[in-house]
């Protein structure tokens, strides 16, 4: 079913990611997000965007819809947030600010004033236009060197995955004998989501023992 025609006047709202992350990193694309956005203009409807994986920095962008330009009305946001701290937030657009009010919702991972003081340090480092710069370098030299090893490799920034035959067994090969963490989050699925704070050298050491794993 097109995305227009499974949004109507009964929708309360569209949630999406814009980098689908668990299912092996899949941007959904910019015509896309503008469809959700149009759709729910037309119906009066929400545009939720889960960015716990794909924001904060994650693509290169800030957020990750901003890549694709393409404005929800409501983020969620976490991980990263607190720079290995437990955090959640959901952040809203003006318009929406004021469906919540202080009482009504609780969360095991609400802002404390420690982690929130945490939240504040990490937002300092990642939102500034000189680190997501380098994150954008760095993970085109990452998904070039995976396409160098003759991978067919995809993502944003440093949210990258590519395709193998036998993806949990060379997540284990590599692990064991290369010392190199990946994640298989599928059959024929690797990702790749190295630290935002990366080095050359260090993508270019990886990249020299994911080809000695693939012989």
């Amino acid at each position: 079913v097109p995305l227009a025609a499974a949004v109507s006047d009964q929708t309360a709202a569209v949630l999406l990611e814009p980098v689908q992350g668990e299912s092996g990193i899949h941007p959904l694309g910019g015509d896309v997000l503008h469809a959700a956005r149009e759709a729910c203009d037309r119906h009066g409807a929400l545009l939720i965007f889960d960015e716990i994986q794909c924001g904060m920095g994650r693509t290169g962008d800030m957020w990750a819809w901003q890549g694709f330009g393409v404005r929800p009305d409501v983020m969620t946001t976490a991980k990263g947030l607190g720079g290995g701290l437990p955090i959640g937030a959901c952040v809203t657009s003006p318009e929406q600010a004021d469906v919540l009010q202080p009482g009504d919702h609780g969360s095991t991972f609400a802002g404390g004033p420690v982690i929130a003081a945490a939240a504040n340090a990490v937002l300092g480092v990642v939102d500034d236009p000189a680190f997501l710069a380098s994150v954008r370098e760095n993970g085109t030299r990452l998904l070039e060197g995976i396409r160098g090893l003759g991978l067919e490799a995809r993502g944003r920034g440093l949210m990258l995955a590519f395709r193998t035959d036998d993806g949990p067994a060379l997540a284990r090969r590599l692990l064991r004998e290369h010392r190199l963490v990946v994640n298989a989050t599928g059959p024929d699925t690797i990702r790749l989501l190295p630290p935002l704070t990366v080095t050359a050298r260090e993508i270019d050491d990886a990249l020299s023992r994911l080809s000695a794993a693939l012989g």
